[in-house]
């Protein structure tokens, strides 16, 4: 296989190496502060809304086969409209970018290396994300494939470690202190984190149409929900909901807290060590996938040269001055829940495959595979 294709199974660990980790980190707390111990049900809510958006970006690839989401939308909204439209999705995936740099720096500066420059974080881990990324999809797919059940472990093992010290009287009452609005606010930001799915636009051009199955993803962003929700279970069995929601990363204070036999602890750098190689695949795949948009876009050859503009205008956004509220809290609350989720995530999608299906057979004479 070289190094610019991918298998469904390789397709499936891209969803969840990139997107179980970030998601746990940055949303359990918002959704314990917005639903209290009913987040569980936001965390499932958001799963839910997620599966359905990697299921019409599957399904826009079977209807447009070998195309991605830069090439089929000109023949969808025309050549001008198209072309504005896919710059805007490259656009947000470069924020999105940066705005990742920089919260995994905060992170580490926030946890293990409190007395290291943000900026020689940021930069150490994008030389680091550049090498794999230049080398093409393939070799981030069979990453992914390698660490993605070692980020499983890292998830699942603390909680299995931690049980001691749940309780489950901590989840009650179901449904009684929260109601449908605050259940539906809690969703949000998880939903937004999970939505990055549409990475398939792109990423599904580089399976063999004849092989590609759309349920692998579904599955993918399937299991990153479902530990997500035993995420937030775990916090709330720990904690409960006032002490969880003051928390910036109430998964990792699970992780602090296990302690057995006074042998078994101090578990956090160990555990932050596996949670970096999901953040690292996240990083990597949106900087291929908006290097390779670009080219795509212009009509180039190359496309490792946007890979290294891109970087680089990545890099200038992230070290800007921001703190942990502006680039984990409000970035979040007002950016990506109130714009990017629905315009990009859930409206852009749906929009295109309403066109696709009523245009199918003038665009692609063929018939889609079901």
């Amino acid at each position: 296989m070289s190094d610019m294709e991918l298998t469904n199974r390789q397709l499936f660990w891209m969803m969840v190496s990139t997107q179980i980790i970030m998601t746990i980190l940055l949303t359990t707390s918002p959704a314990i502060q917005s639903a209290q111990q009913d987040a569980w049900i936001s965390a499932l809510l958001a799963m839910g809304i997620s599966i359905g958006i990697a299921y019409i970006c599957g399904k826009l690839y079977t209807i447009f086969p070998d195309k991605s989401l830069i090439e089929y939308n000109r023949g969808l909204l025309g050549k001008w409209l198209g072309g504005l439209v896919s710059a805007m999705y490259i656009l947000v995936w470069i924020l999105i970018l940066a705005v990742i740099l920089k919260q995994f720096s905060l992170f580490i500066t926030g946890t293990i290396m409190p007395k290291t420059p943000v900026s020689i974080i940021i930069i150490l881990m994008l030389i680091v994300v550049l090498y794999p990324t230049l080398h093409g999809v393939g070799v981030i797919g069979r990453i992914c494939e390698l660490t993605g059940p070692i980020i499983l472990i890292g998830v699942i093992g603390p909680m299995f470690l931690a049980i001691n010290e749940m309780d489950r009287d901590r989840l009650l009452p179901i449904f009684s202190d929260s109601g449908y609005m605050a259940i539906m606010k809690g969703a949000l930001p998880t939903a937004a984190f999970l939505g990055d799915c549409i990475l398939i636009l792109i990423l599904s051009s580089f399976v063999d149409h004849s092989k590609f199955k759309v349920r692998h993803s579904v599955y993918g962003v399937m299991v990153s929900g479902i530990f997500t929700s035993l995420s937030v279970i775990v916090s709330l069995l720990m904690f409960g909901s006032n002490v969880a929601s003051g928390y910036p990363y109430p998964m990792l204070m699970t992780v602090r807290s296990i302690s057995i036999g006074g042998i078994i602890e101090n578990l956090d750098a160990v555990v932050i060590t596996i949670w970096i190689m999901s953040i690292f695949t996240k990083l990597a795949l949106y900087l291929f996938v908006a290097g390779y948009g670009t080219s795509q876009l212009f009509g180039m050859k190359n496309w490792r040269i946007p890979v290294w503009v891109i970087a680089g205008v990545a890099l200038v956004i992230a070290l800007l001055p921001t703190n942990y509220e502006e680039i984990s809290v409000i970035f979040p609350q007002k950016v990506a829940t109130k714009y990017v989720f629905p315009i990009f995530m859930a409206g852009g999608p749906l929009l295109l495959l309403i066109l696709g299906l009523f245009k199918r057979k003038k665009l692609n004479p063929a018939p889609p595979r079901s």
